[in-house]
């Protein structure tokens, strides 16, 4: 028997309506959802709560054993892992676990990029369910142009009049390959499911992406075992970083991490869970934050570009590396000799390499080296296997039209900004256009049009604030894990993407006092997302997603960088020591008051 009728065979013995476990009353979905937001709730405050009694009994001098002190990082982990996956209860979402709607657009879209690219899923999907007999469905049904990025009806595109258009791209073979494949996904998601399927926002990640996606997509036909199997491969990633973390950070850092990851409401479950290749950029990210942590620099370059060139916005966390090495720099310029070292008392002198190598740290050249040997490696290899023009199609979709393109669940800095009452999607949604939310779309593009002085002015505010942070720090792993607000404040991402958050925990190895903030985040992230609706719609909820978000991203930049002060700055430029802070004065008891001690 191959491995795919035998996972065929073990699904089919677990289909809903046998006598099993997950049978129980408890288990139902309506009970274990509610059941399940409590316990993201509670498991966030009790480790606030563990952390801040942990904190306060070493101010007290009191000892806390180690032993105990691991065993509760590792049962808080293991807990918070099985919350993100509802505790991979099949009554939850996906009954087979795995996402057919995300199956749909990553695998098909891979597996196929060369003839469909980024615009045409859609409607050659159309196209080959006419060819299968369901003509008259189709012709009545509504997709969105992807050229566009607005749902249209069938009889307004090629689908009827020139389907060539998208059968014209496809050898025979490869044809007849695609129908099968969208065959199955129409008889397991027939019904309104399969038709909002294509009304989504289509296939949109880079080129590497699609070399790795069209790889594992490849071996077999859609398929209930085949997909099991695919989306096993984030798990495998989930457990890496949770075994990176453990290795670089420790147990305290792992326990934060995965709470604040397996509770928090954004990039929950729901989005990209039993997807296909969706944690990949993750496990990277984190992967570059954990080897800088342990000095394997080189790797650490590597994986940052490796997570940047699967999602592109990763990118902007060089910048938080980009200002400690221009800052290494200008110290190697002003200080730095081709000779010995001669050090003055209270002034900075650096030894130097000859030449222009020189004025890069050797820490700064490895970390720089890695990342241009992924760039090398992975953008011809992802050329050769989607295409010459896959770039060119990849920018002029996903960068010039997706990304332009307002979405419910986007968050970020621009989202807090154009958000206000009269644009709220309750008053502006339109069910009798085609695309009910195109005039809620054209109201924020142009109050970001209008705001983006103002917008442009506190990305600036934040750039200086973290280089402020960073002027002397050494240590590269921070200058990643301070580039969270750099990140959310250029870029309007989609919720999912802020478990980019995963990398802000390794600072509690150096601000203890950051790990309460960061799990409580968390826990009022699921109260936001889940209060009652009415009143409250999708795009408000986001909204205050992003305002809790940021909060925290600039509680990290406040809790490591020390207050402005021009005597800092003067001193930081001459090469001295930082400035002592000037001690309290004593105060005087009050009159009448018992002496110390009484």
């Amino acid at each position: 028997m191959t491995l795919l009728s035998t996972l065929n065979a073990a699904s089919a013995s677990l289909a809903p309506g046998q006598d099993f476990f997950w049978q129980n009353t408890i288990f139902e979905k309506t009970h274990w959802e509610g059941f399940m937001k409590g316990t993201r709730v509670f498991l966030t405050m009790a480790t606030a709560l563990l952390l801040m009694y942990e904190m306060r009994a070493a101010r007290l001098r009191e000892r806390i054993s180690k032993k105990t002190k691991r065993w509760v990082a590792v049962v808080l982990t293991v807990a918070a892992f099985f919350t993100y996956f509802d505790g991979f209860n099949p009554n939850v979402r996906y009954s087979e676990y795995y996402h057919r709607h995300e199956f749909f657009h990553y695998y098909l879209g891979s597996k196929y990029f060369r003839e469909i690219g980024y615009n045409q899923l859609y409607e050659c999907t159309a196209i080959a369910e006419i060819e299968l007999g369901r003509g008259a469905a189709v012709a009545g049904r509504d997709l969105r142009d992807l050229r566009k990025n607005l749902i249209t009806p069938v009889k307004d595109t090629y689908v009827l009049s020139d389907p060539g258009q998208c059968k014209n791209r496809f050898t025979a073979a490869r044809w007849e390959s695609w129908k099968k494949d969208v065959d199955w996904f129409y008889h397991s998601s027939a019904g309104s499911y399969w038709d909002n399927m294509q009304k989504d926002h289509g296939y949109n990640p880079p080129p590497v992406w699609g070399m790795e996606g069209k790889f594992f997509g490849s071996f077999a036909p859609a398929g209930d075992g085949y997909f099991k199997l695919l989306s096993m491969i984030d798990v495998a990633f989930h457990v890496g970083i949770v075994l990176m973390y453990f290795w670089a950070f420790g147990y305290r850092a792992m326990a934060v991490a995965i709470v604040f990851w397996g509770c928090n409401a954004p990039a929950n479950f729901y989005w990209t869970g039993g997807a296909f290749l969706r944690q990949d950029w993750l496990f990277f990210l984190v992967a570059a934050v954990c080897c800088a942590k342990k000095r394997k620099y080189f790797l650490a370059g590597g994986a940052l570009m490796w997570s940047s060139l699967l999602r592109v916005f990763p990118v902007i966390f060089f910048g938080g590396w980009a200002i400690m090495v221009v800052f290494e720099i200008i110290r190697r310029v002003r200080f730095g000799t081709t000779g010995e070292a001669t050090a003055a008392p209270g002034r900075l002198t650096i030894q130097r390499e000859p030449g222009l190598l020189g004025y890069l740290h050797p820490d700064h050249r490895r970390l720089i080296a890695g990342a241009l040997v992924a760039f090398a490696v992975l953008v011809p290899a992802s050329v050769a296997v989607c295409g010459a023009d896959s770039y060119k199609q990849f920018f002029g979709h996903t960068i010039k039209v997706h990304n332009a393109t307002p979405l419910t669940n986007h968050m970020g800095l621009e989202t807090m900004l154009v958000h206000n009452w009269s644009g709220r999607m309750r008053f502006l949604r339109d069910d009798n256009m085609d695309d009910p939310f195109e005039g809620w779309k054209q109201g924020r593009l142009d109050r970001f049009k209008a705001m983006k002085p103002l917008f442009l002015l506190i990305c600036a505010l934040v750039f200086a604030w973290t280089a402020w942070a960073l002027r002397r720090t050494k240590q590269l792993w921070i200058g990643l894990s301070l580039g969270v607000c750099l990140v959310i404040s250029f870029t309007n991402l989609t919720c999912y993407y802020y478990s980019l958050f995963l990398v802000l925990p390794a600072l509690i190895t150096v601000r203890p006092s950051l790990g309460p903030p960061i799990v409580v985040t968390s826990g009022i992230s699921t109260i936001l997302l889940y209060a009652p609706s009415g009143f409250y719609w999708v795009d408000d909820r986001f909204t205050a997603q992003a305002w809790l978000f940021y909060a925290l991203s600039l509680m990290a930049l406040y809790a490591y960088s020390r207050p402005f002060s021009i005597a800092r700055l003067k001193a930081w430029w001459e090469g001295k020591p930082e400035p002592k802070a000037p001690k309290a004065r004593a105060q005087l008891p009050p009159i009448g008051a018992a002496p110390a001690g009484e």
